[in-house]
């Protein structure tokens, strides 16, 4: 284990047995939730199980697998490298994100719920089926499964950081562990053990960080007032105190990247389907925005970061703060068991990105278009294997962008240009039609890569130009041309 000391005499302590015996044990019981998921029987059939969770998730399942799918390891990490440089302004990031979640609890969830109890739909290739075409979902599929097959690359990056800071692994065999494991555990569980699984994750996840990490970590810098007063007293700490240190250029660039997400993620539409009715599904997505990633986690989060600030100055990569805090201030066994959750809720976000690309190739790809008479079995097969061949493509993803946060940043930003406005159009736009979103998310998507490609020139980011084509192709194109004969409107509307 590396040591880490500082001024104040402090040293991050090697895992103990029961440490490890917590960790061996967590992970025991995750895969025998796999392993009972995989084996039990099910009256709504196997894919059902397996993309959409028998769709009769209750309120704390549902909540607590948004919430994990969302606060895995790529934030957990990130926050706490946040708030090691940034401070309390940091927590912003997770604030935009929780903003983003409730509007969709308002706003999206309903519609969404309805269409997909009504047409049994299952990814966001289904619901653009629906309202506009086949062509337009088979686009919209594409588009998204790839932009969520890079995410997962953040995630396994992530946990190879965990294990490298936990348990002195080398980065490379570290991330290549964790993908290996991910993959595997995504192929044997699908979508139903990864909900189950997330129940254990996030409770554990919230009580260790945000109920017992916390409030040792203020104790070990004197309470809240004498942290206050460390950081104020160095100039080169002092604007963390500052709500708005991290500039207001930063905190919309945030608004802007992270407010479109949830209204397109595959993980955000598996969640919808998968909740037993629309208020379940509705409070699930209210309860992760407030409270849980905001205030709970978001300042809690970036609190963890300002202690190792504080305890361990002198700390070389500020994402490593969070693991090192709780290998540090954790007593035995329990450090263990809170850092197997974190390795574990960076697999469950990492699973559940992925699980959606596959659930896209699966239902979008195969079924539709290569073997449309495709039997239950098949389609589970189809799904296993698909799983394996994409995992691997996300851990090759994992070492083209070593700092996670950019790397989940960019699948946001490829994601969200050229969806994020047909997907409002298809909620709220009656007059949007096929033609107009296909083009939109065409040159929308296609215009941020390039512009991408190009290294973004005068600063201007590439999700901005995505939008500003977007919008305009989809209401011009949209007011040229007449609603198809494949459109959907009475869903809708």
């Amino acid at each position: 284990m590396i040591k880490i000391k500082n001024h104040n005499g402090w040293s991050m302590r090697d895992l103990h047995l029961l440490d490890y015996g917590a960790i061996g044990l967590y992970f025991l019981i995750l895969f025998l939730v796999g392993v009972f998921t995989m084996r039990s029987k099910t009256e709504s059939g196997e894919t059902e199980s397996f993309l959409a969770a028998d769709r009769d998730m209750n309120l704390f399942q549902t909540t607590s697998t948004t919430a994990a799918g969302d606060l895995g390891g790529g934030f957990s990490i990130a926050m706490g490298g946040l708030g090691f440089t940034l401070g309390f302004s940091a927590s912003w990031l997770i604030g935009v994100s929780a903003l983003s979640i409730v509007l969709v609890s308002f706003l999206m969830v309903p519609k969404v719920k309805n269409w997909a109890d009504k047409m049994k739909g299952l990814t966001t290739g289904d619901l653009f089926e629906t309202r506009y075409d086949r062509k337009t979902g088979t686009v919209a599929a594409i588009v998204i499964g790839l932009a969520w097959s890079a995410f997962v690359g953040g995630q396994i990056m992530a946990g190879g950081k965990l294990l490298q800071a936990t348990m002195n692994f080398d980065l490379t065999i570290a991330t290549l562990v964790v993908g290996i494991i991910i993959v595997a555990y995504t192929a044997m569980g699908g979508l139903k053990a990864v909900i189950y699984t997330d129940v254990f994750q996030m409770v554990i996840l919230m009580v260790g960080i945000v109920f017992i990490l916390v409030p040792i970590g203020l104790i070990k810098v004197g309470g809240f007032g004498n942290m206050m007063d460390t950081l104020a007293a160095n100039p080169d700490t002092a604007p963390m105190l500052d709500w708005t240190a991290a500039g207001w250029k930063q905190i919309l660039g945030w608004f802007f990247a992270v407010i479109p997400i949830w209204f397109i993620a595959i993980v955000g539409l598996q969640r919808i389907v998968a909740a037993r009715d629309v208020k379940t599904a509705q409070r699930a997505f209210f309860l992760t925005g407030i409270p849980i990633e905001w205030p709970l986690f978001a300042v809690g989060s970036t609190m963890v970061g300002m202690f190792a600030r504080i305890l361990m100055p002198e700390l070389a990569d500020p994402e490593l703060a969070t693991p090192y805090m709780i290998m540090t201030l954790l007593p035995v066994g329990l450090g263990g068991l809170v850092i197997a959750a974190y390795i574990a809720t960076v697999m469950s976000t990492a699973d559940s990105c992925l699980i959606g690309p596959v659930a896209i190739f699966t239902n979008d790809i195969y079924k539709k278009l290569l073997n449309p008479n495709a039997s239950d079995a098949q389609l589970i097969k189809v799904a296993r294997i698909s799983t394996i061949i994409l995992g691997a493509f996300t851990i090759a993803c994992a070492f083209l962008v070593p700092n996670i946060l950019d790397l989940i940043l960019y699948a946001y930003t490829f994601g969200a240009a050229g969806i994020f406005f047909p997907m409002l159009g298809l909620l709220f736009w009656k007059r949007a039609t096929a033609t107009g979103a296909f083009w939109s998310i065409i040159f929308g998507g296609s215009s941020a890569v390039i512009w991408t490609v190009m290294g973004e020139p005068m600063g201007f980011t590439s999700s901005y130009l995505g939008w500003a084509i977007s919008l305009p192709t989809l209401v011009i194109i949209s007011l040229m041309t007449k609603h198809s004969e494949e459109e959907d409107l009475e869903t809708f509307y």
